[in-house]
């Protein structure tokens, strides 16, 4: 049901135990979304139904039919913030000595043939009481921020996520289909550095002839020449793609067919080498959400972000998630200061440089 929020009803909303959804869209629309949820396997047929799962698409209830929802604006969303002050956080971060036995063990799988490339992450924590009752501060942090991302945020019983995503699972309207390979890192003062890099391309071309040969599946393929997008002090590059789809296709089915792209995947894409990917999630603990699908769909449109550069949430923890693709040419160094790189990232366009 579209209920029009009052004021009040928008600022109630962010008590603790209080459940939403809110995403930005790549035209730059916000939808905010109030539980409690209905979970099903199917998405409402006439109204707004948001979609999550987890990294490995193992819920068979993924669409989220909130109560109530509503379009916002970014007044209504520092309205939401409660201007509670973020006490002093001490943060837990990854060890440079547990990275470097995962980049050993991936080092020795590529040489071997077994892998071309693989995601690995790792994570920071802190202890904190209640995030979830911090979560539009942290989206309000985020605001102005480029239109090459889209602020998300989730809390379900005190629990889930927070962040800006540059990186585009598929945009669906009608049978137009639009998607992104979104690879390679970097300072965006290192830009002329960074477009002759041979690695950054090396690792961004992984991503779009994989995107490549599953997109034929569905339809004739336009691909966009390859670009820069800048993030704000981040860069990374990005190739376009539109299909027309030559028959409708379920949403579910979509998303299995494109997640996860070698972006945070692996390449190849089998059984054994997802299994392994989930192994280094596991070591690292990584939250089950990061890197995940989080989209909503109105009427015959749908889009969906990837959860990347943003804050994981229990009851009285955060988490901080960050990865790396590694690939021929990579070096351990170079990627463990990506990976701080990124995570200082996150921490200051949330607001959390204390």
């Amino acid at each position: 049901m579209n209920k029009q929020l009052s004021e009040t009803e928008i600022i109630s909303s962010n008590k603790l135990n209080e459940d939403f959804a809110l995403i930005e869209l790549s035209d730059r629309r916000v939808f905010f979304g109030r539980g409690p949820f209905t979970r099903s396997a199917e998405p409402s047929k006439n109204d707004v139904s948001f979609y999550l799962n987890d990294f490995n698409l193992s819920s068979t209830v993924p669409w989220y039919i909130p109560s109530s929802y509503e379009e916002i604006d970014f007044a209504e969303i520092t309205k939401l913030s409660n201007n509670k002050p973020l006490p002093k956080l001490q943060w837990d971060e990854p060890h440079y000595e547990d990275f470097k036995q995962c980049f050993d063990q991936i080092t020795d799988l590529r040489v071997n043939g077994t892998l071309q490339k693989i995601v690995p992450a790792v994570i920071s924590s802190a202890p904190l009481v209640e995030p979830s009752s911090y979560c539009f501060n942290f989206i309000n942090s985020s605001f102005p921020h480029l239109p090459s991302l889209s602020a998300y945020g989730f809390s379900e019983n005190g629990q889930g996520f927070v962040g800006l995503s540059p990186e585009q699972i598929f945009k669906l309207n009608s049978f137009e289909l639009q998607t992104m390979a979104l690879a390679g890192t970097s300072n965006s003062d290192n830009n002329s550095l960074f477009e002759n890099d041979d690695k950054e391309q090396h690792e961004h071309q992984l991503v779009v002839d994989s995107l490549n040969r599953r997109l034929n599946f569905f339809g004739p393929i336009q691909e966009s020449q390859r670009e820069i997008l800048d993030i704000g002090g981040m860069i990374h590059f990005l190739s376009k793609f539109s299909v027309t789809l030559s028959k409708e296709h379920k949403i579910d089915d979509i998303i299995r067919a494109l997640h996860p792209t070698p972006a945070l995947g692996t390449v190849p894409r089998t059984n054994a080498t997802i299994d392994l990917l989930n192994q280094f999630r596991s070591d690292f603990n990584v939250p089950p959400m990061f890197g995940s699908p989080f989209g909503i769909k109105i009427g015959n449109f749908f889009e969906s972000i990837v959860l990347i550069r943003g804050l994981f949430f229990t009851t009285n923890s955060l988490q901080l998630p960050t990865g790396c693709g590694i690939v021929e040419g990579s070096l351990i160094d170079r990627e463990w200061d990506e990976l701080a790189f990124k995570s200082r990232w996150v921490k200051s366009s949330l607001g959390l440089n204390q």
